[in-house]
């Protein structure tokens, strides 16, 4: 029960605002449950939802993006399937601190009046950066997209363009990010069994979530996930630090 909650959450945040499944899901998870069988449990839906997302796009929308931010999504994926094939090594407590910083570093991004820019001419070395980073926090936690999001918001994806670009990076980052843990030997036939049944409330928060989306002033649903963001960020390093 306690898994096909925090999908359903998960799934209705990425639908309204196009992120935060993850750290959303796998913040409620490891309430009960091993961070590591949370973050195996959250893999499959991760996967499914960016490529539903991505499909919400057309094909030359989706080619655009991928021309556009080819050295993040490189790099990323490269670092990330390296360091999720060694997951198994990295302790539960290292996991749940790395999340929580994770997720801290999103919401006080998100809050700061200060925003960051990035010019044409520094995109793509920044952003092969950025994907190292990415993959480095992804490989260990399955949670990649906060550096992502950031570097997106810095480069100045118009709205238009928003949904085509998180779709398509998420997408096809998440694929070595599937193989590493079916390698590595963390996502085992019950926990796939598992993980493929909890998309179903994840897509029906994602439905819920993009109607939503249209009737509610997005910056007041911004403030109240970033206050509960910032809660759960809290909560996941005082469990990663003392217990």
């Amino acid at each position: 029960m306690l898994i096909m909650l925090a999908m359903f959450a998960g799934g209705f945040c990425k639908g309204v605002i196009g992120v935060a499944l993850p750290v959303v899901a796998i913040s409620i998870m490891v309430i009960l449950l091993d961070p590591r069988l949370a973050v195996a449990m959250i893999v499959i839906p991760i996967f499914l939802t960016n490529v539903q997302m991505a499909g919400r796009s057309g094909l030359s929308e989706f080619l655009e993006a991928l021309q556009r931010f080819w050295p993040l999504i490189a790099t990323c994926i490269t670092t990330l399937f390296i360091v999720a094939l060694f997951a198994t090594q990295l302790s539960s407590s290292f996991i749940v601190v790395g999340l929580g910083l994770a997720l801290l570093v999103f919401v006080l991004a998100n809050v700061s009046p200060w925003r960051p820019t990035v010019s044409a001419r520094l995109e793509k070395p920044v952003g092969a950066v950025v994907g190292i980073v990415s993959g480095v926090l992804g490989g260990a936690t399955a949670v990649y997209g906060p550096p992502i999001t950031m570097f997106l918001l810095a480069s100045g994806v118009p709205k238009s363009k928003w949904s085509s670009s998180v779709g398509v990076t998420f997408t096809v980052v998440s694929i070595p990010l599937l193989a590493g843990y079916i390698l590595n030997g963390t996502i085992t036939p019950t926990v796939a069994v598992v993980s493929s049944l909890a998309c179903i409330p994840a897509f029906a928060g994602m439905w819920l979530g993009f109607k939503l989306q249209d009737a509610l002033a997005p910056e007041t649903f911004r403030k109240v996930l970033l206050a509960g963001l910032f809660i759960m960020a809290l909560n996941l390093l005082r469990k990663g630090l003392f217990g």
